[in-house]
């Protein structure tokens, strides 16, 4: 497939994704689980903790997701001032300290606690995960197959197989801003002719159905507030 081929045929996906910007009715009054990788999506310097867990409620508000807010974060918490973990605690965040030395421990820590809530919480359900490690990419393709609706806040470089496990995704930085304007079909549509994208990149951007092998890591470019996907 020729690059000009696969910049078309993602403008023309991207299009139609940017049309579907709200919760679907089946997802708009349930609850929404956020799962928080702290360490790979830490409080960004000057950014007022306290306004964290409001700026999230407000993002899923304006998409019309409208049920219960839980947020849970995971990392070394001896890596985060004081005054910051109790801003966070503060305002009804759950730090859960995960002790160093263990490789990917915080993800591990996560997925147990995750799928231990996706045993007592059967879909509809909306599950956020703030993270940019593509080692959760598996486990919420599995999830979104399982109808649970999937929400992605994600640092920028990040793998296009991450951001494809989600309906809608929103830059992490970017979600915490006072504007949370989304990116426009126009502006979209930019930020792919500006990407030198090729075509083994825009195939591990596809959903995986139940079949498929794990998905090649790939660099993403998207720069916008958030990008909502295709409905399952």
């Amino acid at each position: 497939m020729r690059k000009s081929r696969v910049t078309d045929h993602l403008i023309t996906t991207m299009t139609e994704m940017m049309n579907n910007t709200t919760a679907e009715a089946e997802y708009t009054r349930c609850k929404t689980s956020v799962w928080w990788d702290i360490e790979n999506c830490a409080v960004p310097k000057g950014c007022d903790a306290h306004g964290i867990t409001q700026k999230l409620s407000t993002a899923l508000a304006n998409m019309n997701y409208l049920g219960s807010l839980s947020i849970s974060s995971y990392g070394n918490t001896d890596l985060i001032p004081k005054a910051v973990q109790h801003a966070l605690s503060s305002t009804g965040i759950s730090l859960n300290h995960v002790p160093p030395g263990r490789k990917d421990a915080s993800d591990k820590k996560i997925l147990v606690d995750m799928f231990l809530w996706v045993v007592e919480n059967p879909p509809p359900a909306n599950i956020m995960l703030i993270t940019g490690d593509i080692d959760f990419s598996h486990a919420l393709h599995r999830l979104r197959m399982r109808r649970y609706n999937i929400l992605l806040a994600h640092p920028q470089n990040i793998s296009p197989s991450l951001v494809a496990s989600a309906k809608t995704s929103w830059l992490w930085r970017s979600l915490l801003l006072p504007s949370g304007t989304s990116l426009t079909q126009c502006e979209s549509s930019r930020v792919l002719e500006s990407s030198e994208i090729s075509s083994e990149e825009v195939f591990s951007t596809q959903p995986m159905d139940s079949g498929s092998g794990s998905s090649r890591a790939a660099r993403s470019r998207f720069k916008g507030i958030y990008v909502s996907k295709a409905s399952n």
